[in-house]
C-alpha cells in the first residue's frame, strides 16, 4: 500500500527557499530521511534506497550537515556494511 501525503508550506517560504517545488520536495524527502537515520529508525541502506542514491552520497548528505546518529547498528551485519561504506568514503577524499 502506497501512501501520501501533502505538505503545505507557506508562501513566503517557499519564496524564501528560491527553489522549484519540485527541487523543494525533494529536499524535504532528504532532510526528513536524515532526520530518521539520525534517530536509528532506519538503517543507512534503508536511507539510501528511500531517496534513490548510493549509501556514500547519503553519508555525505549526513555528515556535510555535522548530523550525529542516537541508535547504533542492529546487527554486526549492518556495523560491517557501515564501515565498509565509511572506509571507502575516506579513500576517495
Amino acid at each position: 500500500m502506497n501512501e501520501g501525503i501533502t505538505v503545505e508550506l507557506p508562501p513566503e517560504l517557499i519564496k524564501l527557499s528560491g527553489l522549484s517545488p519540485e527541487l523543494l520536495q525533494v529536499k524535504n524527502l532528504l532532510i526528513w530521511v536524515l532526520e530518521l537515520y539520525s534517530e536509528g529508525k532506519v538503517t543507512l541502506s534503508k536511507a539510501a534506497e528511500l531517496l534513490s542514491i548510493p549509501t556514500d552520497k547519503f553519508l555525505e548528505e549526513f555528515y556535510k550537515r555535522r548530523l550525529k546518529r542516537v541508535g547504533g547498528p542492529q546487527s554486526i551485519e549492518e556495523a560491517e556494511e557501515d564501515f565498509g561504506i565509511a572506509q571507502r568514503g575516506n579513500q576517495g577524499s
